[in-house]
């Protein structure tokens, strides 16, 4: 009899086998930040991070404390857009009020987070690209991302950190 966990490493290792990886450019999206602009790969500030999350992922509260960090150290735009169907522009907003620094990306007319998940082939949740200047992935978390890791990610990217 297989071990649950087994189950659990399998589609984790099969996600990051088949997610865009390093190397690879950012697929197309066009999402909306909160104030109504249109978000695609080549509108983002770069180098940047996109987080994928969900309002009722508790790795994810867990973590967004010390991503937030990061990002006011770094001043690395930080996008985050939910994976999630049933999180609404309400529900993200309101969550994104404790992380000021965050970009929430909405759907727009062109476009909706569960399907720009679905183009990063993203699994589960949090799942965290570091994205440089050109627009590669340079490092890619499935899971907790780690600040000392997502700090060598971000130099890798080429932003300039304190």
């Amino acid at each position: 009899m297989l071990r649950p966990w087994i189950g659990a490493v399998y589609l984790l290792l099969l996600g990051l086998v088949l997610a865009v990886g390093p190397g690879q450019r950012l697929p197309e999206f066009a999402l909306l930040d909160p104030q109504g602009k249109l978000v695609t790969p080549a509108t983002m500030k770069k180098p940047a991070v996109i987080v994928f999350w969900a309002s009722w992922c508790p790795v994810c509260r867990e973590e967004f404390p010390g991503l937030h960090r990061v990002a006011e150290e770094t001043r690395v735009p930080f996008y985050v857009i939910s994976r999630e169907p049933k999180d609404t522009k309400e529900v993200v907003l309101a969550y994104m009020k404790a992380y000021p620094l965050f970009i929430p990306l909405l759907a727009s007319d062109k476009d909706k987070p569960p399907e720009a998940a679905n183009r990063f082939k993203v699994l589960g949740q949090p799942w965290t690209f570091v994205v440089d200047a050109e627009g590669k992935v340079v490092a890619l978390f499935a899971g907790r991302a780690g600040r000392e890791a997502l700090l060598d990610a971000l130099l890798l990217a080429g932003a300039e950190l304190p």
